[in-house]
């Protein structure tokens, strides 16, 4: 689901919520070798929503030259950030 997530966001973060598959690839290359605090965020945001299916469920839509956001999919990425944002504050206030 990490992985999912981690789709979801570069294509929120992507001009128009757009990119080609080879420019996502080159993105989760970078994030997943770059030391372990991408995949530990990724891994507990996702853990938010053990459900996700970005495909499935109509978060990203897929065209013959690119993948793109939808407005639900930018819609979970917010509540799931937004959900992990107060689970940290409330953790870190014990």
């Amino acid at each position: 689901m990490s992985f999912q997530l981690s789709m979801l966001k570069i294509l929120a973060g992507q001009p128009d919520g757009r990119a080609s598959i080879e420019v996502v690839k080159q993105h989760l290359a970078i994030y997943y070798s770059s030391g372990s605090e991408w995949p530990a965020r990724m891994k507990r945001v996702a853990s938010r929503a053990p459900q996700l299916d970005i495909f499935g469920q109509g978060l990203i839509e897929r065209e013959a030259c690119c993948w793109i956001i939808t407005e639900e999919g930018r819609k979970v990425l917010e509540t799931l950030e937004q959900l992990d944002r107060i689970v940290m504050r409330a953790q870190a206030q014990r």
